[in-house]
């Protein structure tokens, strides 16, 4: 029943913070909402709308765009916050975080990983699917909506989305 609630209250909160996010030019790459110390935690990273490319190393020659600024962060939780306690859809004390996904950013979505490819990702998936390995640190070569494929060491592996258990750039210094 917890576990239900809490599903509840996170479609809530994504159905009342997505059209801000739209409005500003902005997209949600994952929203967080867990107990923590001293109260609960929504946490929002956002990124710009419609990025088709990441930067993924610091040797990387062309930069891909401005991401996300302080200002846009500091925007947005001022428009979110309100909104929130106006619809009462966190019954209890919360802080709202809002940030930029960060150079390792999360991939959760298949236009993620699209814009992803060429870089290193970290991949776990929920089971093993290549030589008994649920865990990969490697070039992402392919994506499309319904699988990935990583290069792990001169072999292609490919990974169906619905394996992939956590996946996030791995920056290159």
């Amino acid at each position: 029943m917890a576990q239900e609630r809490l599903a509840e209250t996170i479609e809530r909160i994504e159905a009342l913070v997505l059209p801000v996010l739209t409005r500003e030019g902005l997209e949600l790459v994952d929203l967080e909402y867990k107990r923590a110390p001293k109260r609960f935690m929504l946490r929002l990273l956002v990124d710009r709308a419609g990025r088709t490319r990441y930067q993924g190393s610091a040797r990387d020659p062309e930069p891909p765009g401005e991401g996300v600024t302080i200002d846009d962060c500091v925007r947005v939780s001022k428009l979110v916050g309100p909104l929130l306690d106006v619809e009462d859809v966190i019954p209890t004390a919360y802080t709202l975080e809002v940030s930029s996904p960060g150079v390792n950013r999360p991939l959760k979505t298949p236009a993620h990983f699209k814009a992803a490819v060429g870089l290193m990702v970290r991949l776990k998936t929920r089971v093993p699917v290549h030589q008994a390995d649920s865990f990969f640190i490697a070039p992402l070569t392919e994506a499309d909506d319904e699988r990935v494929v990583l290069d792990v060491r001169g072999t292609p592996v490919e990974v169906p989305y619905r394996l992939v258990a956590s996946a996030s750039i791995e920056y290159q210094f």
